[in-house]
């Protein structure tokens, strides 16, 4: 089979993302075949080994954050924390690596076009994220508190953000509902006192320069 033929076959099983066990299931061959395949479409410009296991058959670069949900698979998962409040102009640092919220186990991920670092919240807080572009971002609300939450769950509360510059829109009463879902009180309290002592500090933009936090869509 030519590997125009192996491309076209792969981009029609499936999404620009593909595991080499199912190319190896799209093409009917055994799983060292199908590396082999995908290894020589990489040769020709046709697929990008992104880690392993894992190929972007996509005909230019995507959005790294685009690999989030396969980075956590089976278990879902949205940008948040600096890296969302980055990408909001919250902070003005962009980070290292590409933080995640996910329902599975912690970790460290590196790819050929980004590292990620995998936070676990609990169910009660999975949530407080939009879609821009395919990506599941946090609002900057949920950024913020994802972050403070974590490191105080974690005990590295000392551990503080660059200065804020927050959007006029920005909703506590967005953020306490989330505080209210954190089930102990010791750590809701601990919770609490920290993002008072970041929010206090923080900038806001022109009320009349930002869309209100209703004209945002979220999902919980």
């Amino acid at each position: 089979m030519s590997a125009a033929s192996v491309y076209a076959k792969l981009r029609k099983s499936g999404g620009p993302l593909i595991r080499t066990a199912e190319a190896a299931a799209a093409l009917r061959t055994s799983t060292s075949s199908a590396s082999r395949a995908l290894r020589t479409l990489s040769e020709r410009g046709l697929a990008t080994r992104v880690r392993h296991g894992l190929w972007s058959l996509a005909p230019e670069r995507q959005d790294p954050r685009l690999l989030a949900p396969e980075i956590t698979r089976p278990y879902p998962s949205y940008v948040s924390f600096d890296s969302a409040l980055a990408a909001h102009g919250a902070i003005d640092q962009i980070p290292q690596a590409i933080a995640l919220a996910s329902t599975g186990r912690p970790k460290r991920v590196k790819t050929n076009d980004a590292t990620f670092v995998v936070h676990r919240l609990p169910v009660e807080l999975f949530g407080g994220f939009e879609d821009r572009d395919g990506v599941a971002l946090a609002t900057p609300e949920k950024a913020l508190f994802d972050y403070v939450y974590v490191n105080q769950a974690s005990g590295r509360g000392r551990r503080r953000l660059p200065e804020l510059d927050l959007p006029a829109s920005f909703s506590r009463q967005e953020v306490e509902r989330w505080l209210a879902r954190i089930p102990s009180k010791r750590l809701r309290t601990l919770v609490h006192h920290s993002l008072e002592r970041t929010l206090v500090h923080a900038e806001y933009e022109d009320r009349r320069a930002s869309p209100t936090a209703q004209e945002r869509r979220r999902h919980h």
